[in-house]
């Protein structure tokens, strides 16, 4: 069971679909590429580097919380993207039903999560980051604030368009 990308709905996949659908995934080689051995321990000495430098600029619990890491082998993962297959789609709109039976969506995608040792970083910065995003003027938290936002800053008759970004994590040059 899998929690769907974006709307939260609750998906049962069979396994084996779930797989094979991943592995295609990895195996594009111009979004992935395999590496040869596990660069974990490596990322694990850099943070502890990192920690060890900039320990005057961390409270005692921040430390604590990226040194006091279980380190184990970075997992992947994908979420379904149930909103942008067509096949789903298709059949939710024909149903009266909660549930929709599918047994292998041909057109399903999925959003690839790594779960990597950085991750105790990221989440910490996340952490002391987020209070700062609202006093940025860009900032939007979401779909609804910034329609809210715009209803009285825009004409009427104004297009509003959107763009839908594909792959955009792996289309990310490593070196930014």
């Amino acid at each position: 069971m899998e929690e769907a990308d974006r709307c939260g709905d609750i998906m049962i996949m069979d396994k084996d679909h779930f797989k094979e659908i991943i592995l295609n995934q990895l195996e594009d080689g111009v979004f992935y590429q395999k590496l040869n051995g596990n660069r974990d321990k490596s990322t694990v000495s850099k943070i502890r580097k990192l920690i060890k430098e900039y320990s005057n600029s961390l409270t005692n619990k921040e430390i604590d919380y990226l040194e006091n890491l279980y380190v184990k082998t970075s997992n992947c993962y994908g979420l379904p993207k149930i909103h942008k297959s067509k096949e789903i789609q298709d059949h939710t709109e024909n149903s009266d039903s909660m549930y929709i039976k599918i047994n292998r969506p041909t057109d399903l995608k999925l959003r690839p999560i790594i779960a990597r040792p950085s991750c105790r970083l990221i989440n910490l910065l996340d952490i002391l980051l987020k209070p700062f995003c609202i006093k940025v003027p860009s900032f939007v938290r979401d779909d609804i604030v910034f329609l809210n936002y715009i209803q009285d800053r825009v004409p009427l008759d104004t297009i509003l368009v959107s763009f839908d970004v594909i792959n955009i994590y792996t289309n990310i040059p490593h070196e930014l």
